[in-house]
């Protein structure tokens, strides 16, 4: 199963870098281009205070894929195998009351922060072509996944990849 979504995120990433034609995005061995937004639950998130940590980066609009996607990232927190941070960030510029109602209608709580971006800097920053898109973050600062529509054990091996754990 793992090797099946590998292919797939192969052949996305493949379409993202084609279809994008010299616009800056950050890929695998870049920087990941720091941030600093609100979560629903009004605490204030920057992607650099977790320096030092691997962090599991999902962007998510308002859809059914964006909320199996961050049902998976909190299925894997749930199971405790990794200390990764999760971090979602609606990137579509809805309102803090639009996203808690979607919220609601997920039958896996979400735990991890969930972040409001209404002036879409972070679509911008990261060039979101895929709904959802999960990037993972080494402890370095530098992103070393990228892809659509990952399931839970291959975020892990992802993960186990960073940390060699």
């Amino acid at each position: 199963m793992v090797k099946k979504w590998f292919v797939i995120n192969l052949i996305f990433s493949f379409i993202l870098i084609s279809d994008i034609a010299g616009a800056a995005v950050p890929m695998v061995g870049d920087k990941a281009t720091d941030f600093s937004l609100t979560s629903v639950n009004g605490e204030r998130v920057t992607l650099s205070q977790h320096k030092g940590s691997v962090v599991v980066l999902g962007l998510f609009h308002i859809c059914d894929p964006c909320m199996n996607q961050a049902t998976e990232m909190q299925k894997l927190l749930n199971e405790g195998k990794t200390k990764a941070v999760f971090i979602g960030v609606n990137t579509e510029g809805d309102t803090k009351e639009d996203v808690l109602a979607y919220l609601g209608e997920f039958k896996t709580k979400i735990t991890f922060p969930y972040l409001i971006d209404p002036a879409q800097d972070v679509y911008k920053k990261y060039t979101q072509r895929f709904m959802p898109t999960l990037i993972i973050i080494d402890g370095d600062g530098i992103i070393r996944y990228r892809g659509s529509a990952t399931p839970k054990d291959a975020i892990l091996a992802e993960i186990k990849k960073i940390t060699g754990k």
